[in-house]
């Protein structure tokens, strides 16, 4: 009897919470459409839905999500809640959140094909009540994700074509309109000709993914044969299994190839920045001795031209000490990440239409988060120190550099505002003109940012005293201090690694040249030439080289020549030269920029605005020559013009 009662209790039990559970009372037929992008609005057909109880309905899609190249990823349960609820349907907006779900997030994003069922549940609007629900099975959809950058997208059909190249197939150029790879050839003997696969029939799916591109041709890897949909003339669709082994052992094709050519990026970067930055320690030590009345250099190579190897290698030789009570792990460190910050800028440099490393969408977004790990680097050296005096160095360096960064960085936003890119060659390539005249066409001088309008002019010198501030250059090189601080957060180091943190100052020297050229100077553009006439020729290609190289040279003879004639400001007037009138500056700046923008001039003011604002520059210029010249005749000394004497 005992038994008996537990056993009735039990099924009791369980009536009541099968009675509990939502009954199957919606009656929805189908979904709609079964390709959905971003923005597109998914609809769950049905008829006579309760829309007087409910406004909000929930929809969950429960089945496999089948990527190119990937495992399937079976057993998923997607909920989505607020759909919106009407007689005839359930609507929802395939938003960026919804498509990160299905198709991946960022660059990992991948066309993505979903089979399985959507569930569709209306809660309960009564107190104690049941929700109601109704499933459509059997739903195949295809989410297609954001397009990624052009450099990733090369990459999948690159990997689809190799996969191809294995199956041994050949398809035709061009897709049929509803989508698929057409067939023009199968080699003998290969795993296609095995599998049956014929010139004419069209790949429609791919282990269950949807085939739009050869991106979509991916082996997973996770099953020894594929799953292939193909359509043969007007017969019913068919599927074949082609054979993956050995795919995945081989290496890419182009494995070798990428292994070069990072290998090249890297050798040109290094052997650039490396006679780059010592060809600058010449250059300034013969401006110095010139403007000091001194020989300077001339004993290592002509006219003293290999002094900055003698350096590096008597800087090799010399012993490297690290004291005792330091930081021995962040101590060695600190020079390297001063070394790399200013390094990785060389990545994004735009030194010709083509000669560019990394074509970054986002590079001049890179160069502003790289070089701050120069901060961190000097910071890192001076507390490792366990020195007072180089502690003190770095927190005068941290301070400099994080409060220039906000005046530049809001120049630069400027620029990128009048651009509407984050693409250095976008930005270049914004600074040519357009019209039929040859004087409207190509970089000329008034078609430059600094010269585009007096806000542009004016930022331009901004962005540039922000520069040395940032790079530690006279006068603003309180970091180092030699006068009070020794010589600032480097004061514990020798050698090498001394040597380290000057190579990258001077390596920054020519960054914040070559950026400023960039932005504002035109870049390698040719005055009268077209970039596309530029594209065709290689000797073009070779003299907007020249010109970015002559830009970027002139303004490090600039830099040069600030730091020999100023002298150096104390620590509270750096502060509140930044904080006080850069800062407010350069968001004044930024308002008349973006009001600017919003206002909008036609091409013919533009023009004019821009021809005066260079004719008052050549004023300028030509007036601070002739004002140089009046006080070399008064000073009555001898003036050689010749550089190696």
């Amino acid at each position: 009897m005992p038994c008996l009662l537990a056993l009735l209790a039990l099924l009791g039990a369980a009536g009541c919470a099968e009675s509990r559970t939502a009954p199957e009372l919606l009656s929805v037929v189908d979904v709609v459409p079964r390709e959905v992008d971003l923005g597109d609005r998914i609809e769950i057909l049905g008829t006579n839905l309760p829309t007087a109880e409910a406004k909000e309905a929930v929809v969950t899609f429960r089945g496999t999500l089948r990527r190119p190249g990937q495992a399937p990823l079976t057993g998923q349960s997607i909920e989505i809640e607020g759909a919106q609820v009407s007689s005839t349907k359930i609507s929802l907006v395939f938003s960026e959140g919804l498509q990160s779900r299905f198709a991946g997030r960022g660059d990992d994003a991948v066309h993505t094909t979903f089979h399985g069922d959507v569930v569709v549940e209306i809660p309960a609007t009564a107190q104690g009540a049941l929700p109601v629900n109704g499933t459509v099975r059997g739903v195949t959809m295809d989410f297609l994700p954001p397009t990624p950058r052009r450099a990733v997208i090369e990459a999948r059909v690159k990997e689809g074509a190799r996969a191809l190249a294995f199956f041994g197939v050949e398809v035709a150029a061009e897709s049929p309109p509803a989508g698929g790879l057409v067939v023009t050839g199968v080699r003998d003997g290969s795993p296609a000709s095995q599998a049956g696969l014929q010139p004419g029939d069209v790949i429609t799916r791919f282990e269950g993914v949807k085939v739009l591109s050869k991106a979509d041709v991916i082996p997973s890897g996770h099953e020894r044969r594929s799953a292939v949909g193909i359509r043969r003339g007007g017969a019913t669709p068919s599927e074949i299994q082609l054979s993956t082994e050995g795919f995945h052992a081989s290496a890419p094709t182009d494995l070798l190839g990428a292994g070069i050519l990072l290998g090249v990026a890297a050798a040109i970067i290094l052997l650039f920045m490396a006679p780059t930055a010592g060809i600058i320690t010449w250059v300034e030590r013969r401006v110095s001795a010139r403007m000091q009345s001194r020989i300077g250099p001339n004993r290592a190579g002509p006219q003293g031209l290999l002094v900055w190897v003698a350096d590096g290698i008597k800087s090799i030789m010399k012993e490297d000490v690290i004291p005792a009570e330091s930081d021995k792990a962040l101590f060695r460190l600190a020079p390297y990440l001063v070394f790399v910050g200013v390094s990785a800028t060389f990545v994004v440099m735009p030194f010709g239409q083509y000669l560019i490393a990394a074509d970054l969408d986002i590079g001049i977004l890179f160069v502003i988060a790289v070089t701050s790990l120069v901060t961190i680097g000097l910071m890192t050296g001076g507390w490792a120190s366990n020195n007072k005096w180089s502690l003190l160095g770095g927190i005068r360096s941290a301070a400099q550099i994080i409060s220039y960064e906000i005046p530049g960085a809001v120049a630069i936003v400027c620029i990128v505002m009048m651009t509407g890119s984050l693409r250095l060659q976008d930005i270049i390539g914004a600074q040519g003109g357009a019209g039929p005249s040859l004087l409207d066409v190509g970089g000329w001088p008034w078609h430059w940012f600094v010269f585009r309008n007096p806000i542009t002019f004016a930022l331009f010198f901004l962005y540039f005293t922000t520069a040395l501030a940032e790079g530690n250059r006279a006068p603003f090189d309180l970091p180092e201090a030699e006068s009070e601080l020794v010589a600032g957060y480097s004061t514990e180091y020798s050698g090498m690694r001394y040597l380290f943190f000057f190579f990258a100052e001077w390596a920054n020297v020519f960054v914040m040249c070559g950026i400023a050229s960039a932005l504002f100077l035109g870049g390698w553009q040719i005055p009268g030439v077209s970039p596309a006439q530029q594209e065709a020729s290689f000797g073009l290609q070779l003299v907007g080289v020249f010109l970015f190289l002559l830009k970027s040279w002139a303004l490090v003879f600039v830099v040069i020549w600030i730091r020999w004639t100023l002298p150096r400001v104390r620590i509270d007037q750096m502060m509140n030269l930044c904080w006080k009138w850069f800062v407010p500056l350069s968001f004044a700046a930024f308002l008349l920029t973006a009001l600017w923008m919003v206002i909008g001039v036609s091409k013919t003011v533009q023009l004019v605005i821009s021809v005066v604002t260079f004719a008052v520059w050549a004023y300028l210029f030509i007036h601070f020559i002739r004002r140089v010249q009046h006080n070399l005749r008064e000073a009555k000394v001898a003036l050689h013009l010749n550089p190696f004497l």
